[in-house]
């Protein structure tokens, strides 16, 4: 059976509905934000009774990496990490000169604060619970790379760009370190080698086509190469990119709202898709919008067995109650199983 829309609420909505403070200490302690997940799953099902929205018997999820959000690897370069109220954490980038980027080298992992605390934040999650998972949100050499050096980064790919593809190797096999010697150590695989692995290709969309194909693919293609199970996020438009993502061989796509999806089909037949619900799209639409919405996407990104699911991306405190139970029930309503 087609599964229903899955939902990522976020800080935002959280701290609106129920006054969760995501400032700094919500983060540093690893026991407290596994039990505060909890209890934000909780309510979740408290609210949104007899669906899959959290649960009323929560399982520990307990995550070493977590401190930094989705911002451990620029932390892990020495990035200042800010912490908000009503946000997951951000970092500031760094400011460099291309004769920095092109010194750059990957941090000791042995010796790195960031990885030490970590450590030490799995040890007592073992503890606690049992276990503890590393799962460290890299998103891709391109994400990372942005996100450690901003804008100095983007000059970078269009003035040197072979100075550009060192740090995105840099990242690439930054990221292989890690999975072995930090996710690995943290909590062993089932098989001696990794399967499988992707690119979180967020700020794609920055770089033209042509740019992508010259500067940032071979890297891609290099770390596409390590793994044999691949897959990518795309969270924006997909449209100019189908074409050069085919050469990734992905098994699975992450796509963001607003794309293509017949074209998509046309690059991508038979591959298993999931498929973003922009909050742009949803919050304070009506029903009928959603549906539209909802039917869109189903009917232009199938067949339906190519469809993983859909799921909302950071949903906000705009989006209300009734939006989301018009996500949730959208697709049976209207009989597109």
């Amino acid at each position: 059976m087609y599964p229903h829309v899955y939902f990522d609420l976020s800080e935002d909505w959280h701290n609106d509905r129920y006054g969760v403070d995501f400032s700094e200490d919500f983060w540093v302690d690893p026991i407290r934000r596994t039990e505060a997940y909890r209890e934000m799953s909780y309510q979740r099902a408290k609210r949104f009774p007899g669906t899959e929205i959290g649960s009323l018997e929560p399982k520990p999820n307990p995550v070493a990496s977590d401190q930094y959000g989705h911002r451990f690897i620029p932390a892990l370069f020495g990035c200042k990490i800010r912490y908000t109220s009503n946000q997951a954490p951000s970092a500031d980038p760094i400011r460099v000169n291309f004769d920095q980027l092109a010194a750059l080298d990957m941090p000791d992992l042995r010796h790195n604060d960031v990885i030490k605390k970590a450590m030490d934040d799995a040890k007592k999650m073992k503890q606690k619970y049992g276990f503890a998972y590393g799962w460290i949100n890299t998103g891709s050499p391109l994400n990372a790379a942005i996100s450690i050096f901003g804008e100095d980064f983007i000059a970078c790919c269009a003035i040197e760009p072979k100075i550009a593809q060192h740090v995105l190797m840099v990242m690439a096999k930054t990221f292989i370190r890690l999975y072995y010697e930090f996710e690995d150590v943290i909590c062993p695989p089932e098989r001696v080698e990794r399967q499988s692995s992707g690119l979180g290709n967020c700020p794609a969309i920055l770089f033209s086509p042509q740019m992508y194909r010259a500067v940032i693919l071979p890297v891609d293609l290099w770390f596409r190469q390590q793994f044999r199970h691949f897959s990518i996020h795309h969270c924006g438009i997909f449209d100019r990119y189908a074409g050069l993502y085919t050469e990734l061989t992905p098994d699975a796509l992450d796509v963001g709202g607003g794309s293509d999806y017949k074209l998509l089909r046309q690059y991508f037949p038979h591959t298993k898709c999931t498929y973003i619900l922009n909050p742009e799209f949803f919050e304070g639409q009506s029903r009928e919008t959603i549906d539209r919405l909802i039917n869109g996407i189903v009917t232009d990104g199938g067949p339906v067995e190519y469809i993983e699911h859909l799921h909302t991306y950071g949903a906000s405190r705009f989006a209300t109650d009734d939006n989301i139970m018009d996500l949730y029930t959208s697709i049976e309503r209207q009989g597109l199983l």
